[in-house]
């Protein structure tokens, strides 16, 4: 179907950078879904398999034009196996960040996306942060350079990634603070740091120097907000409040029952006071 260039402009007024997920615009191509979430005054959009685009030169372009920002995109690391938690991972996440660095510029992002990979047995934890933080260390020039921001997700493993080494937030900036590069930072996803510790607006303040980028999606069920037990528009407020002008971009799958309209108009209201 064609770009509609008659719906409302929901997200001209939001207070924070949210980004739209490509994929709730499959019927357009890559450069027709930019277009279309510029049309609904929304300034960035999220695919982390973009990297893989063949296009990216193409929407990069067109991002420009219209003022769309780009998310983060995958870098390298796994959930459920090798990351760099284990040293004899550090040489492939070394080729594999200065690759992702390659398609940032290509599509025109500056937020790559790591796995820090499954809790090994062998090894004691505080040694597999060690671990992660010298692999961020092997790879900080060549961000610096880049100008581009490696963000360490962090994940929940009481309902979704079981067996996974990062889920607290300290224990996430403390590896930020260990790697000391302006160019690696914490990925906070309010989801997933729900699930796993609570007190979502207390961790947004106390870590907001170690935040490079946040995903969000309401708890229980991981849908668009109002669908469960998180307060966004206040969530959203705090995130404001502590200076943060990056991009906050929607990671969840919305229910049926809500049409992109709709959901385009939710998300506005929730970022707009």
């Amino acid at each position: 179907m064609p770009v509609n260039s008659d719906v409302k402009k929901y997200g001209s007024n939001m207070k924070v950078n949210l980004a739209a997920m490509s994929g709730w615009f499959s019927d357009l191509s890559h450069v027709e879904m930019v277009e279309q979430v510029a049309a609904y005054g929304f300034s960035a959009f999220e695919c982390l398999s973009a990297n893989k685009w063949e296009d990216k030169e193409a929407v990069r372009d067109k991002c420009q034009e219209l003022g769309v920002k780009v998310g983060a995109i995958s870098c390298s690391g796994t959930i459920k196996g090798d990351g760099p938690v284990n040293p004899a991972f550090h040489p492939t996440f070394v080729a594999e960040t200065k690759e992702a660095i390659k398609n940032a510029k290509l599509l025109g992002t500056n937020v790559v996306l790591a796995l820090t990979g499954a809790l090994r047995d062998d090894l004691s934890f505080e040694q597999q942060m060690a671990n992660a933080a010298a692999a961020g260390k092997l790879v900080a020039p060549y961000l610096e350079d880049a100008g581009v921001t490696l963000v360490w997700e962090l994940l929940n493993t009481k309902v979704n990634h079981a067996g996974y080494s990062l889920v607290y937030s300290k224990d996430a900036a403390d590896l930020v603070r260990a790697t000391a590069s302006p160019n690696v930072k914490m990925l906070f996803d309010i989801y997933h740091q729900q699930i796993s510790e609570g007190d979502v607006i207390r961790n947004i303040q106390t870590y907001s120097a170690e935040i490079g980028h946040y995903h969000f999606g309401d708890n229980p069920g991981r849908h668009e907000p109002g669908t469960g037990e998180l307060n966004y528009k206040n969530i959203f407020k705090a995130i404001a409040a502590t200076g943060y002008t990056g991009i906050v971009s929607s990671e969840f799958s919305k229910t049926p029952e809500i049409t992109v309209d709709s959901l385009m108009a939710l998300l506005a209201e929730c970022a707009t006071w």
